[in-house]
């Protein structure tokens, strides 16, 4: 029970905060969406026609008819003017300008867009074939924002997914993701862009960064941001963990992940890893392929239940606070935290490294990180990490060069449906406007490739943010004083989530896979 005085300071800390942790997405009754191209404002549904604007002041409009005007910088209908204390303040004709708008929220998937005003819908009840997998289980459907397919590679699995702790327009951001290559000298390359979420992706830019391969050897990200060639890649002599040897999973990026289940009392339990390599001498690199499990998600979508029919309140405190606030707010994300790498050498003391820590389930991420090698009789990594929450594919030791500038690559061309879609490329071309998607949307990008002697590496880097859409099964467990918890007191929800997180664990990867959403 949690005493009357948090519960008061709770509250009040409740309308501070909105960021909802980790990133991620999913499922349930499904609207056919609707995106309007600019200059055309959609007729408000038949249905419940209900738009929110959450003022960057605080105040909130509920509008029953709106139109766009003045070029997209004035929003004008009829509806209700409450206070930052959601006191009504008058009710009749309203004009806002969009500029004062921290965020909309429609009961329906729509959004407004004309000259470059794009209003996204968060709160949708949604149904459908999908949803099929997500009704016995709500809190383990798809989604971690748009998906990528690289043709001629294993079509069945997202090869990258973009920009996963984006999760409001606050938290826009720029994500880097190792790509494979089908042909090493090819000169056309073609990656299809997916929403198989119940979510609403803007996505502001899709480039490749493509940089030629060394002769024999690989070109990897670093987490410093930097791109290193690479040579002379070396196996894991031996690796240990709980469970016993380990080598055989981390060995070679195969597909035969080494995990591990969650602690049954405290989601932030942690685990080591001691993996034993060849000794090295001078500027080297660990090789890490990884993605997380489905705690992530797990805990994403109990911290938007918990919120329930406020989760639009919070959301726009987020996007009047920006990322600062959600800094301060992501603290299950941190309690959880990546993969803290330390090496030893000869026997001597671990010294940190880096930390891994690439979010989402879905695509294994491809990192190194780079450090000085002493060239001792042994070298050991030591790899720390909470447990449940990673799934490792792969562990080496590679030999760094001076890191490289790769080239960015811009579409030459983007596709739906088979035919082009010139709005959609200009929309991606042009880096203050976003191509808005809504479930089951799909565009094929084309790219130019440069001649490489030896062939490229090649990394996609997105950019943009999403929203998700609520669901019905959620709103059942909307509990305020736990928002509060997951929010001020993230260790402790970590402890209380564990039970009912262990009872979902064993089903949640099949109905994850099962629940992608498709047209």
């Amino acid at each position: 029970m949690i005493p009357v005085t948090w519960r008061r300071r709770a509250r009040a800390r409740s309308l501070v905060a909105a960021a909802l942790i980790v990133s991620l997405a999913g499922c349930h009754r499904v609207l056919t969406p609707e995106l309007h191209p600019a200059g055309e404002v959609p007729v408000p549904p038949e249905t419940l026609p209900v738009l929110k604007a959450h003022m960057m002041s605080g105040e909130l409009y509920v509008l029953d008819s709106w139109t766009v005007v003045e070029n997209g910088r004035r929003l004008e209908g009829t509806g209700i003017h409450y206070s930052m204390d959601r006191e009504q303040m008058g009710e009749g004709p309203v004009s806002i300008g969009v500029d004062e708008v921290a965020l909309f929220e429609t009961n329906q998937p729509d959004d407004v867009s004309s000259a470059g005003t794009v209003v996204m819908g968060i709160m949708t009840t949604v149904t459908g074939a999908a949803a099929v997998y997500c009704l016995a289980n709500p809190k383990s459907c798809f989604g971690s924002c748009p998906t990528f397919y690289v043709e001629g590679v294993d079509a069945g699995r997202p090869a990258a997914e973009g920009f996963s702790s984006s999760f409001a327009r606050a938290l826009e951001a720029r994500d880097v993701d190792a790509l494979p290559v089908p042909e090493a000298r090819a000169r056309r390359f073609a990656l299809t862009m997916r929403n198989e979420a119940l979510e609403t992706h803007a996505v502001r830019r899709v480039r490749l960064l493509a940089t030629p391969r060394p002769a024999g050897g690989r070109v990897f990200a670093g987490i410093d941001g930097r791109f290193y060639p690479a040579v002379e890649v070396r196996r894991p002599r031996a690796c240990r963990a709980e469970e016993g040897d380990c080598r055989a999973a981390v060995a070679s990026r195969d597909g035969d992940e080494r995990a591990s289940p969650a602690d049954p009392h405290d989601l932030a339990t942690r685990e080591t890893v001691v993996i034993e390599l060849a000794p090295a001498e001078g500027r080297v690199g660990l090789v890490l392929a990884a993605r997380q499990t489905l705690l992530t998600t797990y805990l994403f979508y109990q911290s938007m239940a918990y919120f329930g029919s406020r989760a639009g309140e919070y959301l726009a405190t987020l996007e009047r606070g920006g990322p600062a606030l959600a800094a301060r707010a992501t603290g299950m994300a941190r309690a959880l935290g990546g993969i803290e790498v330390a090496v030893s050498e000869g026997g001597g003391e671990w010294r940190p490294v880096g930390i891994y820590d690439e979010a989402g389930p879905i695509a294994t991420d491809v990192q190194v990180l780079p450090f000085e090698a002493t060239g001792g009789p042994s070298l050991r990594v030591r790899l720390r990490l909470a447990k449940g929450h990673w799934r490792i594919d792969q562990v080496a030791l590679a030999r760094l060069g001076t890191p490289v500038t790769p080239q960015r690559l811009s579409p030459i061309g983007v596709e739906r449906g088979l035919e082009p879609d010139p709005l959609a490329w200009a929309r991606l071309e042009q880096d203050d406007r976003h191509l808005v998607t809504f479930p089951g949307d799909e565009y094929r990008l084309s790219f130019a490739l440069p001649e490489a002697p030896h062939g490229l590496e090649l990394f996609l880097e997105t950019e943009g943010y999403y929203y998700e859409w609520m669901r019905d099964a959620w709103l059942a467990d909307e509990d305020a004083e736990m928002a509060s918890l997951v929010l001020f007191n993230p260790r402790e929800a970590l402890r209380r989530l564990a039970e009912p997180f262990k009872q979902r664990e064993p089903g949640m990867e099949r109905a994850f896979w099962a629940s992608r959403f498709r047209r």
